[in-house]
């Protein structure tokens, strides 16, 4: 069963993964009610990774199920996706130390440190959604198995895993204390299983209740938690300069990511059905998430080296406005360069022919 508004979906995610990590630089150096006004409008965006997890999920049990091994299975996943991510982790190293170099800080570059980067996906922070999806992709046999009644209620289960794992890191924050660091809750697999696992559940189901119009309750649901996790956002202690993290790990917009990925999926529905544009772009950046999700940090640090180039002020400067389209500039360079990089197995394979 072909889902066309998933291309749609992960073209509109990988847009906003693109874009917040541009305008949050150095979001830091605004004034406090332009923080607010940014995170606020940001929230709305904040359900993309979720949302990755959703349609892996439900594409990966797709995937299995066709498959029926669980060898064949594995295998063809991690061939997708450890290769392209061994490659840029070494990419991202690599150019970490020569930065180093040239602005005096040394890293500690030893086999441990090394060997810890890729296996915890350190060497570009955005890499920990590759290993928690290759964690989930190894637990999928055993969770396919589940009767339809036991993984609904594992779900209920994980549910509450996943508000916890929120809580333990963000409310702490209000009382000016850390326990739990936002990285360590970045990489946890239950801070994002529910939402993998319900993509799971959806395709176990064959349910694709989201082409359906919301109904009042979820459109209500929808707006209530997205008022909630912008409260949260705006009135939490900001004790480091992870600003991401302020808006994607909190209880708050855990709650508001359920709703709107049902919103966001019906929406990338009708787009699919009459905006044919729009689909088709969206579509085109959904089906080379990957390349552009690995490939956007080199771009969007080589843009901001070229504007630094013209005024060395720009790197202790926030311009929101700026950033936005650098993120837009990212956001076609790094599609280029994904388009460039599927294209050439086959270029080599004909020049050698």
């Amino acid at each position: 069963m072909r889902i066309k508004e998933f291309d749609i979906a992960k073209g509109f995610a990988i847009s906003v993964v693109v874009i917040i990590h541009a305008i949050f630089f150095n979001l830091g150096k605004l004034s406090v009610f332009s923080q607010n006004m940014v995170m606020i409008l940001s929230t709305f965006l904040a359900p993309a990774i979720a949302m990755f997890f959703f349609i892996s999920g439900f594409l990966g049990y797709q995937s299995y199920i066709k498959r029926g091994k669980t060898k064949v299975f594995e295998l063809q996943k991690l061939s997708v996706i450890l290769p392209p991510y061994l490659v840029w982790s070494t990419i991202y190293l690599l150019l970490q130390a020569e930065v180093g170099q040239v602005i005096g800080y040394t890293y500690q570059f030893n086999f441990v440190n090394v060997m810890k980067k890729y296996l915890l996906g350190e060497a570009f922070l955005p890499f920990y959604y590759i290993i928690i999806l290759i964690v989930f992709y190894l637990i999928t046999p055993w969770i396919s198995k589940l009767t339809v009644n036991r993984m609904k209620r594992f779900l209920v289960v994980l549910f509450a895993s996943g508000l916890f794992v929120m809580g333990l890191y963000f409310i702490p924050l209000y009382f000016k204390r850390e326990y739990i660091s936002s990285l360590s809750t970045y990489r946890d697999p239950f801070a994002w299983m529910f939402f993998y696992v319900w993509g799971m559940y959806k395709a176990k189901t064959q349910n694709i209740s989201w082409r359906n119009r919301p109904s009042s309750w979820l459109i209500l649901g929808f707006f209530i938690t997205y008022a909630v996790s912008s409260l949260e956002i705006i009135t939490v202690p900001k004790l480091n300069v992870d600003w991401e993290s302020y808006l994607i790990l909190g209880p708050g917009v855990y709650g508001f990511y359920f709703f709107a990925i049902n919103v966001y999926l019906w929406i990338s529905y009708r787009l699919s059905q009459r905006t044919e544009f729009v689909s088709k772009s969206l579509s085109a950046l959904g089906k080379n998430s990957f390349g552009i999700y690995l490939s956007h940090g080199v771009i969007l640090y080589g843009i901001l080296g070229i504007v630094v180039m013209f005024n060395n002020n720009f790197l202790s400067e926030s311009h929101v406005v700026l950033n936005f389209i650098a993120g837009l500039i990212g956001i076609g360079v790094c599609y280029s360069f994904a388009r460039i990089i599927n294209k050439l197995p086959a270029l080599l394979r004909n020049t050698l022919a």
